[in-house]
């Protein structure tokens, strides 16, 4: 497993039910990224994250899986780092995320 899939699981895991242990909410996807470091709230906004997260789960879905959530992390990579190549971006955005930790604060 790769340090950025028990990031997304530990992230997941924050404040969720057993039954939602794989897949991450939307509120924990803004937590994450906002943590992380790769919301600023001018290169990439909370209505980024809210596009994102909403193109890549199934529709009436509240939760995405991992291979969603890259897919979300790949847009996001784009609008980041808009001066590198698609490559490049995803894997600058991925090292800001991999090893984290929730914090425990509410925001």
């Amino acid at each position: 497993m790769s340090e950025l899939e028990k990031t997304f699981l530990r992230f997941s895991a924050y404040g969720n039910t057993a039954t939602h242990r794989n897949t991450m909410s939307g509120k924990n996807f803004y937590k994450m990224l906002k943590e992380c470091g790769v919301m600023d709230g001018k290169v990439v906004t909370s209505t980024d994250v809210l596009i994102a997260f909403n193109e890549v789960k199934f529709k009436g879905a509240n939760h995405i899986n991992y291979i969603e959530f890259l897919q979300a992390i790949k847009l996001l990579s784009r609008k980041c780092f808009k001066e590198q190549s698609h490559e490049e971006a995803l894997q600058a955005l991925l090292k800001l995320m991999e090893g984290k930790n929730p914090s425990n604060l509410e925001e």
